[in-house]
């Protein structure tokens, strides 16, 4: 039995596609931004443009904090145009993106969902360092 099926359920869950942006100092770009390009990235990857996406995961620790963005995941579904696609944010510290990825899995294999995107990122290199080593060391 491969690792991608469920000994109770038998139902098959994959990654059908990937996207990755630049990494560095992107000026003019805010995280939303950046999620919009990844998500797109891997969207197209997959030829998944015309699908219909039943959840979008965001793995993202500090966007309130770092960014003044909440409710990221849901701003992230409105700008990609995938209403009604259920929204959440997952939040587990710099564990985020592999919390949201196992997420993911679990909505797939419950059934709940069929097709879901998982987007994780953060944009920092503007922030003051005092608030990051609140964020990361307290």
């Amino acid at each position: 039995m491969d690792s991608a099926t469920n000994i109770k359920s038998k139902k098959k869950v994959a990654v059908i596609g990937a996207g990755m942006i630049k990494f560095g100092r992107l000026q003019g770009q805010g995280l939303l931004d950046l999620l919009a390009d990844a998500s797109w990235s891997a969207i197209q990857d997959a030829h998944a443009e015309d699908a219909n996406f039943d959840l979008v995961l965001v793995g993202n620790m500090a966007s309130a904090a770092l960014n003044n963005q909440v409710a990221i995941a849901s701003a992230l579904v409105d700008r990609l145009s995938l209403i009604p696609a259920g929204a959440d944010r997952i939040e587990n510290g710099p564990a985020s993106g592999g919390s949201g990825l196992a997420a993911g899995y679990r909505a797939i294999l419950s059934g709940s969902s069929d097709i879901v995107l998982i987007v994780g990122g953060e944009k920092m290199t503007h922030a003051p360092g005092p608030l990051l080593q609140k964020l990361y060391l307290q």
